[in-house]
């Protein structure tokens, strides 16, 4: 789709996107278009929250071991779905689209359309250039989220010391017709870098609703990243940044259990949201949390209280904790999140009296009790433990997997998942193949690239 001089698209997205998600590299444009022709135009494309721009991939969260499936509901899940769920090592059928693949670069090229067209708007005073610089901020924003999302489930977990990994297609025009091959690994990291930098200078510090970025967003965003890229002097250094502008947690002992959903929307913790995906399993009653996941909390966490519901299935536990504030899955970026990147990288960058100090704000926060330890844990206790609270406190929000890839590379901390499925007992060993996703192939049909290996 070509983005004609002086003419600026809004129908892109809206129109096109929406009606064929799996061809958006090679829809045609809609003579019907509406035509962008003020900022607010723009705004309006980029607060898509519905539709587009606050949607997160749910792939991930199926394929970890935060869920487990009943099987009333696995039969009646797609077939991508079952062979995501049961890591199979093929996971679609011929000709096959994804809603996620697709979701996540329709949100790219949502963030292009407006900053190709703010590059040929003229503004009308100093309030509008501010304006601009502000949207083109927010667009780069949600680019690099974009890229971000696409990289972590379609490559492989990323490893500093190669310079052969295949990173995912970066797309930085609106244009269509222009066919994009796979990028490197650490190109594509350092594009999405970029474009969350300028977020975090340009964009307001808090936004007036979490749906829209902002510097918090930004830096908070950019500790996630660099975390996954195990570069945790950088992830340390944004996290805490990003806790300067706003790191105060709910006490969970101040909290109505009476809630169908414990959290309210837009709660004090979410720094940007976004919301899973749905499909047949969000908020299905045969949609179970691991119950290994289940028996980690003690009778003094409160989160098993706000986090679990009792299911019909008897010993078995159903997940009400969503920061979404209803049956959506959070998929956003939470305050919880941040104060545990920051412990894990202090922790890993020898500044274990900040590592524990962050570890205590949160349980202190989480458990029923007057909380306190004598001493500070130390060396692997103390990234054992850390690790642990990540793993209880960021249930269902689809960083599971992420944080499995990553820390399959440490023997120490690497684990072969299990199901069990009617006789079957299906495993996923550490780094293996699969953790890397198949690129849809209705994508590789119409944009030629290499396909990850199985």
């Amino acid at each position: 789709m070509i983005l004609k001089k002086n003419i600026k698209l809004l129908g892109l997205a809206m129109l096109v996107l929406l009606q064929s998600c799996s061809e958006f590299l090679d829809s045609k444009p809609n003579k019907n278009l509406v035509i962008l022709t003020t900022l607010d135009d723009y705004q309006q494309l980029l607060d898509a929250e519905g539709s587009t721009m606050n949607n997160y991939l749910n792939l991930g969260l199926i394929s970890s071991d935060d869920v487990y499936f009943g099987e009333n509901l696995l039969s009646r899940l797609s077939f991508s779905q079952q062979a995501y769920y049961l890591w199979e090592k093929e996971t679609y059928m011929p000709d096959a689209w994804d809603a996620g693949f697709a979701g996540a670069y329709e949100k790219i090229i949502y963030a292009n359309v407006v900053l190709d067209g703010l590059r040929e708007y003229d503004p009308a005073n100093e309030l509008e250039k501010s304006r601009i610089a502000e949207l083109e901020a927010s667009a780069r924003f949600f680019r690099g989220m974009g890229h971000f999302e696409v990289l972590m489930h379609f490559s492989e977990a990323y490893d500093p010391a190669r310079e052969d990994q295949l990173g995912v297609p970066i797309r930085l025009t609106s244009d269509i017709n222009v066919k994009v091959g796979r990028s490197t690994m650490k190109e594509s990291f350092s594009q999405i870098i970029s474009d969350l930098e300028i977020g975090a200078e340009l964009l307001p510090i808090q936004s007036e609703i979490p749906t829209r970025p902002s510097q918090w967003a930004a830096l908070a965003m950019l500790g996630r990243v660099y975390l996954m890229m195990q570069e945790y002097e950088l992830a340390f250094e944004y996290s805490e940044k990003a806790l300067e502008l706003g790191g105060e947690l709910m006490d969970f002992k101040s909290l109505d259990s009476d809630l169908p959903y414990s959290f309210e929307v837009f709660h004090p913790e979410v720094i940007f949201y976004q919301k899973h995906l749905s499909s047949r399993f969000t908020g299905n009653g045969d949609c179970f949390v691991n119950p290994d996941l289940v028996s980690l909390y003690d009778s003094t966490d409160l989160r098993r209280e706000y986090f679990l519901l009792p299911a019909n299935e008897e010993g078995l536990y159903n997940f009400r904790g969503n920061y979404t504030g209803d049956f959506y899955h959070f998929g956003g970026i939470a305050v919880d999140e941040v104060w545990l990147n920051m412990a894990e990288s202090a922790a890993r960058i020898g500044k274990e009296d900040l590592a524990n100090d962050g570890l205590r704000y949160l349980l202190e926060n989480r458990l029923d009790v007057n909380f306190s330890w004598g001493e500070n844990l130390t060396g692997r206790n103390l990234l054992e433990r850390i690790l642990e609270e990540r793993r209880k406190e960021l249930v269902y929000r689809g960083l599971r997997w992420l944080d499995l890839k990553r820390l399959n590379q440490e023997e120490e901390f690497a684990m072969t998942l299990e199901r069990k499925y009617n006789n079957q007992k299906p495993t996923l060993p550490p780094g293996d193949t699969r953790y890397t996703f198949l690129i849809p192939p209705a994508e590789i049909n119409l944009n030629p690239m290499q396909q990850n290996v199985r």
